[in-house]
């Protein structure tokens, strides 16, 4: 039984299993150990990039959606501004309009008002020399009742 349990035997396998752990610990444990923490770090980093221009394109978003509501209110500012202006211009356009129709009112009746005493004047000088004509037909002859009648009816035809 001796060849079965040798010492030296089993010492020299103990050994010889040692060896080898160590010989594996460093060549094979150690060098993935440091890509693996390698990678590790490299992976953090990279979603620590991920989550930064995360962070970075909500930002962004916030600042293009208050860059938009300011332009949408500057538009609505402007269409305001431009509603009121035309309000505005309309309104002294109306107002111009008025004063254009009174000063023409005005214009048309100081127009008519010298017609009429232009119509005026030519009728007293009408009926101015009428009267004299009437006046010398009545003095050159004797007027009877009925000749009366018969000026006065012509004298009213030609004044009308």
């Amino acid at each position: 039984m001796e060849g079965m349990f040798n010492p030296l035997s089993i010492l020299l396998h103990v050994v010889n299993a040692a060896i080898l752990i160590v010989a594996l610990y460093f060549l094979l444990y150690k060098p993935v150990r440091r890509y693996m923490d390698k990678r590790s770090t490299g992976v953090a980093r990279e979603l620590q990039d991920v989550s930064d221009a995360q962070e970075k394109l909500r930002e962004e978003q916030q600042k293009a959606q208050e860059e938009l509501e300011a332009a949408r209110k500057q538009a609505a500012d402007v269409v305001a501004k431009s509603v009121a202006q035309a309000q505005e211009q309309a309104q002294h356009i109306l107002e111009e309009a008025h004063g254009n129709a009174e000063l023409t009112l005005r214009q048309a009746r100081t127009e008519s008002e010298f017609m009429r005493k232009n119509a005026r004047d030519q009728m007293r000088d009408e009926v101015a020399v009428l009267s004299v004509q009437l006046a010398g037909k009545i003095l050159q002859r004797e007027v009877k009742q009925a000749d009366h009648a018969k000026l006065v009816d012509e004298f009213l035809k030609k004044v009308k």
